[in-house]
């Protein structure tokens, strides 16, 4: 059982369980209690010492966060510095790697490492548009996602190497398996880098240990700078076109190598694969690139090369030139295959059938509408005009009895 860790430097993760240390960083089993899901976190060994430093880090771990919505890439959930200024990053957690792959199973078929490899080219592609680059393509950093599909993990940590080069004491730590040659001649970084470190790492997925690389022990720094002057021998079973693809990679001149497109283009052409491509964002951020450590034993070896005081990341990548004409016509690229010319669209044919309904019948013709009729008239009844001239004749013919009657009585 892996040694567990009571309290957690991030808040909102608990239940710390060991899952790897590294000589940079240790990758813990975290449960994140806000969304219930178990989750890796990795806290880097080194200290941001101050906050400029601090911001940097921040900064460039945004940059890499761009990139956890590539399909595969592992996905970057949080970044911060604890309270102690350990760098941390909060991923989403893969079953295995394929270093643990490679060493239990062995070398790999060739369909799985060439689905690999288009895969990983394509994450490096669309992170080199964006001007981010890994630096640390290994089989550690390729992680088995759980879906099964090969996702590359430690986009976030590189930058810590290139703030404590300002220090002439430190010492940096490769994996010169897979590290280009201009990486032990204090180059600064660039994109072919990434491209010679994925070549490397498909080569020994088919082989079983790297390319140029002794079955027992760990060279020395000149047998090293040796070994990269020697070519790359086949590899039985193997495509030749693959074969040319992968040495074209490891071309000991960065000038040579090609871009990520191409080695992810050639490797889908040669199983008939169409990669569909993503489209670049509209503001792409040059960036330093990120690294850590991984979860297995890689054969490392410390190196401390002539360090300049400031380094800076070319986020343009050499053209690709064709090999010299010294390898045979065998071992030339060959072009991808041309896809033949889609037939020309044929507009569907219109239909002239026509329903049996009779005609509805033509509309009544307008006419104004007539006004309604105003309503009557309340009647007055404060007028009473026929009782008013009974009123008037009776009280005519009292008034007429009544003179009457006055001079009958004088006349008496």
């Amino acid at each position: 059982m892996s040694p567990s860790r009571s309290f957690s430097p991030v808040p909102g993760l608990t239940q710390l369980t060991v899952l790897a240390r590294g000589g940079f960083a240790t990758v813990y089993r975290a449960h994140q209690e806000s969304v219930g899901r178990d989750v890796a976190l990795k806290i880097d060994n080194r200290t941001l010492d101050n906050e400029r430093d601090r911001k940097r880090f921040m900064r460039e771990a945004r940059a890499a966060g761009r990139m956890s919505g590539h399909p595969h890439v592992v996905d970057l959930f949080d970044a911060g510095v604890t309270a102690e200024g350990h760098p941390y990053l909060v991923m989403e957690l893969c079953q295995t790697s394929y270093s643990q792959r490679l060493r239990e199973h062995g070398p790999l078929p060739v369909e799985e490492v060439q689905d690999v490899g288009v895969k990983i080219a394509d994450a490096l592609a669309a992170a080199h548009r964006e001007g981010v680059l890994h630096r640390d393509v290994k089989p550690a950093n390729i992680l088995l996602h759980y879906y099964g599909s090969p996702v590359l993990a430690d986009f976030g940590l590189a930058v810590l190497d290139d703030m404590h080069r300002l220090s002439p004491a430190t010492l940096d730590v490769l994996t010169p398996a897979y590290a280009p040659p201009e990486a032990f001649r204090s180059e600064p970084p660039t994109q072919a880098g990434d491209v010679y470190s994925l070549a490397a790492t498909l080569y020994a997925l088919l082989h079983g240990r790297p390319p140029r690389w002794p079955a027992e022990g760990t060279p020395s720094l000149v047998e090293m700078l040796a070994l990269h002057q020697q070519p790359v021998p086949d590899l039985p079973g193997v495509p030749p076109r693959i074969m040319n693809a992968l040495r074209a990679g490891l071309a000991e001149d960065p000038a040579q190598r090609p871009t990520a497109e191409w080695l992810r283009d050639e490797l889908a052409a040669a199983s008939g694969v169409i990669v569909p491509t993503l489209l670049p964002r509209s503001e792409p951020t040059a960036t330093l690139p990120l690294s850590g450590t991984s979860s297995v034993q890689e054969p490392t070896q410390q190196v401390s090369p002539q360090v300049t005081p400031q380094t800076q990341v070319s986020s343009q990548a050499p053209p690709h030139t064709p090999l010299p004409p010294s390898v045979p016509p065998t071992q030339a690229m060959a072009p991808p295959p041309r896809r033949p010319s889609a037939p020309p669209h044929q507009p569907r044919p219109v239909s002239t059938f026509t329903p049996s309904v009779p005609p509805a019948p033509p509309p009544p013709p307008f006419t104004d509408p007539v006004p309604p009729a105003p309503p009557p008239a309340p009647p007055a009844y404060w007028t009473y005009p026929d009782l008013e001239n009974n009123w008037r004749k009776r009280v005519m013919a009292a008034l007429s009895s009544l003179l009457s009657m006055m001079r009958n009585n004088r006349r008496a």
